[in-house]
């Protein structure tokens, strides 16, 4: 994300002065918003998708789930999260880190 689209995104969609975030808005508070506006854009896909089934469920003769008409890739991630742990997988995580540990102190 581009300064001008953070700043964009802080004045248009968070609704904050544009004098407070351009002059006197400490840099920490800029990730709580931005995380805000994503939570904002969030809710609004899900009303869109909850109004494209309740459309599309009128129509239909056969039931349908919203999922139906649009999975979003936070729920993709949410089922990915929820598989069980397995000693495979667990060892194969536990793999992953160290590469990442190992990578991290060659670059470090």
């Amino acid at each position: 994300m581009t300064a001008g689209e953070v700043i964009a995104t802080l004045i248009l969609k968070c609704g904050i002065s544009p004098d407070y975030v351009l002059d006197d808005m400490p840099l920490y508070l800029v990730d709580l918003l931005l995380s805000h506006a994503y939570i904002i854009d969030q809710a609004a896909a899900e009303r869109m998708r909850l109004l494209c089934w309740m459309t599309a469920q009128v129509n239909s003769k056969k039931p349908l789930k919203p999922e139906d008409i649009i999975t979003f890739s936070w729920e993709r991630e949410a089922e990915r999260d929820t598989e069980e742990m397995t000693p495979e997988r667990w060892a194969k995580l536990q793999h992953k880190a160290q590469k990442m540990r190992q990578n991290i102190k060659k670059n470090g």
